[in-house]
């Protein structure tokens, strides 16, 4: 779902409350939308509902509270819930499915109350009859979704973030001249990497879950071999010895954060605290078996407040193990690794 919106880039020249996002911090599709309002400074221009960790049979809900409430949270990094600052997870205990604590499990929408992101598609469309995913895009003057594609939402923030801070040094995470070279490669990171850990987890056939662990693992070697000449490269123009130069400009392409990076994280970030237990991805881990790919990680993850302060370890993990019944019926949620990022 998509609606062009001709007035964005005027409509940014001049200040915020135009949009709005609504993502969930467990997501991965969603997070990447809250990497990118953060790496193009645009947490002051649009503001943030972040919906409960628990997708249930009737999708994603928020919190109910009074819109003073929400006072500066909506336009910080993490939506207001300050877990997000904590680099591991912590003990869960008997938490409900239906559990409330405001600025914990989620926030809520100051702008119309809805109570779940159904709530909000409806308002958009009365009409629409397909799946009320996360994160979207809104226009709080036509009270209208924008776009709920999280690659196309990414593309939509840089622009945005390129008009307003044209007069600044910003990081344009689609430049246009390796534009050709990042849809080659997000196509292929979707099919084979980004979906590639569901086919695995979900797999209800023994042949097929083998099949599909196989595939999923030669394709993270390519990305391992793809990052370590990209490594090589560098080190050979700035000299091996001069990590921290190398880390700079240590990306997937063209010597800078893209889209592609915000793409690969957000499931990569996920491979070691959640999916090699939820979903069956345990042939290999990245901290142990993939040196490059963990090298990339660590320096986003550490160098780059946009990324470390949108990742919540308790979501992320109280998402999967809650709300993937079918993978984990009793619903009890792995603590470890004792460490969900090891330091640089």
């Amino acid at each position: 779902m998509s609606q062009s919106s001709p007035s964005m880039r005027h409509f940014f020249k001049s200040g915020k409350g135009k949009y709005w996002l609504y993502a969930a911090l467990g997501c991965p599709f969603a997070h990447r939308s809250l990497i990118a309002r953060s790496i193009k400074n645009l947490n002051d221009y649009i503001g943030v509902s972040i919906t409960h960790w628990y997708l249930g049979k009737n999708g994603w809900r928020f919190l109910e509270a009074n819109e003073e409430k929400m006072g500066d949270n909506a336009y910080r990094y993490d939506g207001g819930i300050r877990s997000t600052e904590d680099d591991t997870s912590t003990r869960i205990g008997d938490i409900p499915d239906h559990s409330n604590r405001l600025f914990v499990d989620g926030s809520f929408d100051p702008n119309y109350k809805a109570k779940s992101m159904k709530d909000l598609y409806l308002r958009s469309d009365p009409n629409y009859s397909g799946k009320f995913s996360v994160p979207i895009l809104w226009d709080l003057t036509a009270s209208k979704i924008v776009n709920n594609d999280s690659g196309e939402i990414i593309r939509c923030l840089n622009s945005i973030g390129n008009e307003i801070h044209k007069d600044k040094k910003t990081i344009d995470l689609a430049p246009s001249k390796l534009i050709p070279e990042l849809d080659t490669f997000n196509s292929w990171l979707q099919e084979n990497i980004n979906m590639g850990v569901y086919k695995i987890g979900l797999a209800t056939k023994q042949s097929e879950f083998e099949s599909n662990l196989a595939t999923l693992y030669r394709k993270l070697n390519e990305c391992e071999d793809h990052l370590k000449g990209v490594y090589k490269d560098i080190e050979k123009e700035v000299g091996k010895n001069n990590k921290v130069e190398i880390l700079k400009k240590f990306y997937l392409f063209g010597n800078q954060i893209t889209d592609t990076d915000i793409r690969f994280y957000t499931t990569a970030i996920r491979f070691d605290s959640s999916h090699a237990q939820h979903l069956k991805c345990n042939w290999r881990i990245i901290r142990d078996d993939y040196p490059y790919i963990h090298l990339w990680l660590r320096n986003l993850y550490w160098n780059h407040k946009a990324f470390r302060l949108t990742t919540n370890f308790n979501h992320i993990k109280l998402f999967y193990s809650r709300s993937q019944k079918k993978i984990n019926p009793s619903g009890i949620t792995p603590l470890g690794p004792e460490f969900d990022i090891l330091k640089l």
